[in-house]
């Protein structure tokens, strides 16, 4: 699982508040808010800690999940700015248009200039507003970079707000704007510093315009207006005053929308890391699942294939034993080592065919069962069936051939030329000559066994 950190942040410890989601880091960053609050920030440092963003690759998603409540959030701002223009300008440009004295259209003044710049942002206004209705309406246009459109499109607006009001323009034209309206252009002064101040806060507040590029729109309005009261001719008499004003309300502004950011990623941060812990379980359910099922699947072959099936735990222990297994190897098999049931040749063949098997894939070989009585010549069948718990490995063996063990000892001492006749357990001697057995019913097999002697 990702741990949600930058480079940034490996090197030159988290900025505050942006990724405190994170355990694995809270006491490195700890120890570095503290040595931070000891000495002396410089400026670098506090650019980054203005800086939210994640890795790249990180912040891509993040950027796209916010797409939508942005579209939201600019058409709802974007409509409350075209309306206010509309309310502001129309009313204007027909009073403008019905004058005599001055008529409007006879030669191209400061009031084509204001008239002819605010069409131009009613034109890019309504072109948002109705792209971001087929957004939202049609679902098309969703790999456009619609944080990118909204800066764009409201940056200009606070921008005209700034140098094409009723006041500021005629003097940057070159014009007196007393006596060139129709109404006092002086109080459009005061009006653009409450739109401005507005539009900025509607921004901050309801639309989710990362703090990366967020500046742009408050450098767009405030520095504009901070050039044309200081440069022409204000309305306001102490004009120190209401310049701190509008410093202080659209810094604030800003602040606002960083806490809300910070607040904003850390929960993002939060719901992606569930969603990967998620994720995690169930691919790992799912592998679960797949490796259940195939052990389902090979031990319903094993059962149809092999006589007798015996589970091994990782050491090769018996682990599970039932009644049938415990008759077959003639003992308590619980607990036993599988290993002590082969001959020495087999065991070094059986511990190879365990430390190469792989999961889901059995591997079979032959081998010679011993026990009490009975020796049995078995086909092996080997499954690792690949989980952590035990038991992990299953053993199935078909039975070839089975053989009663004094017999065998007998026919190699024959071989070997030492004496034929030998004595059970219980005293009696053994005929070392096979005596052969017949039965009329074909139903029935028999091996032959040495009978003994009188």
């Amino acid at each position: 699982m990702s741990t949600w950190a930058s480079p940034r942040d490996s090197q030159d410890g988290p900025k505050d508040g942006a990724f405190d989601v994170v355990p694995v880091m809270r006491n490195s960053w700890a120890e570095n808010r503290e040595n931070s609050v000891r000495s002396v920030r410089r400026p670098q440092s506090l650019l980054r800690e203005l800086d939210l963003r994640f890795h790249p690759d990180q912040e891509r998603k993040y950027k796209q999940g916010l797409q939508e409540n942005l579209v939201v959030g600019g058409l709802a701002c974007i409509g409350s700015a075209t309306g206010a223009t509309l309310f502001a300008v129309v009313p204007t440009f027909v009073r403008e248009v019905a004058r005599e004295e001055k008529a409007f259209g006879t030669t191209f003044d400061a009031r084509a200039w204001v008239f002819l710049v605010w069409a131009l942002n009613l034109l890019l206004m309504l072109s948002y507003i109705l792209l971001s209705t087929i957004r939202l309406c049609r679902g098309r246009l969703q790999s456009w970079n619609w944080e990118a459109f909204f800066v764009v499109v409201v940056s200009i607006f606070l921008f005209s707000m700034a140098f094409a009001n009723f006041w500021h323009l005629p003097f940057i034209v070159g014009e007196d704007p007393v006596g060139l309206w129709v109404h006092d252009a002086r109080g459009s002064d005061i009006f653009m510093l409450l739109a401005i101040d507005g539009i900025l806060t509607m921004v901050a507040m309801y639309v989710p315009v990362r703090s990366s590029v967020l500046w742009i729109p408050f450098v767009c309005a405030v520095v504009p207006f901070f050039v044309n009261t200081l440069v022409f001719q204000s309305v306001f008499t102490d004009t120190h005053m209401i310049l701190f004003a509008l410093l202080g309300l659209s810094g604030f502004a800003y602040h606002g929308a960083l806490r809300r950011e910070k607040t904003h990623r850390q929960k993002w941060t939060f719901e992606h890391m569930v969603e990967e812990a998620e994720e995690v379980m169930r691919e790992q359910d799912n592998k679960i699942q797949e490796t259940t099922a195939q052990v389902k699947g090979l031990r319903v072959v094993a059962e149809a294939l092999c006589d007798v099936i015996v589970k091994l735990d990782s050491k090769k222990c018996v682990d599970g034993a039932n009644p049938r297994q415990d008759a077959f190897f003639e003992t308590k098999l619980e607990g036993r080592c599988f290993e002590d049931f082969l001959s020495e040749q087999d065991r070094s063949r059986f511990s190879k065919l365990m430390s190469s098997i792989q999961v889901g894939f059995p591997a079979c070989m032959p081998v010679t069962i011993r026990k009490k009585h009975l020796t049995s010549e078995v086909h092996l069948l080997a499954v690792d069936t690949g989980i952590t718990r035990e038991p992990r490995y299953l053993i199935g063996m078909r039975i070839e051939a089975e053989h009663f063990t004094a017999v065998e000892e007998e026919v190699g001492r024959v071989h070997s030329g030492e004496s034929a006749a030998v004595r059970s357990s219980s005293g009696m001697p053994w005929v070392s000559k096979p005596v052969k057995v017949d039965f009329e019913d074909d139903d029935i097999s028999c091996k032959t066994y040495p009978r003994l002697a009188t």
